[in-house]
């Protein structure tokens, strides 16, 4: 029972990983309008590296950890609970995007990875300016 218990503690985890992702994105475009969240370097540094994590796992065609992670679980609780594939194409995608094609998640990864870099380059918090000095 506790395997399984972990494994939905995993999951959730991970569906929150995946929106700071998509919220880090959402407020990077949003900081066009309000500048002053160009200067929350915290936020900005671990979503950029994230997001550049997530796109190198696409890149190279792995499973994010977290998925094998909660797969184990899963199979340690019972060998049949867990899904193939990706955490998105296992939970979300059925709901959503049911039998998607991979490039539906490659393709906005990619784009999302390339525009978070950029935005950053460009706009880099006051903090890392100074230090560049």
């Amino acid at each position: 029972m506790i395997y399984r218990v972990l494994a939905d503690v995993l999951m959730v985890a991970h569906a929150g990983w995946i929106l700071f992702i998509l919220a880090g994105f959402v407020l990077t475009i949003h900081g066009f309008w309000n500048p002053k969240f160009f200067e929350r370097w915290l936020f900005r540094t671990i979503h950029l590296l994230g997001i550049l994590f997530v796109a190198a796992l696409e890149l190279l065609n792995k499973y994010c950890p977290l998925t094998i992670w909660e797969n184990a679980l899963r199979r340690h609780y019972d060998p049949g609970t867990d899904y193939p594939g990706s955490f998105v194409i296992g939970h979300l995608e059925e709901l959503v995007y049911p039998e998607v094609s991979p490039l539906v998640v490659f393709v906005p990864t990619m784009l999302i990875a390339v525009f978070t870099l950029t935005v950053f380059i460009l706009k880099p918090p006051s903090k890392f300016r100074r230090k560049l000095k």
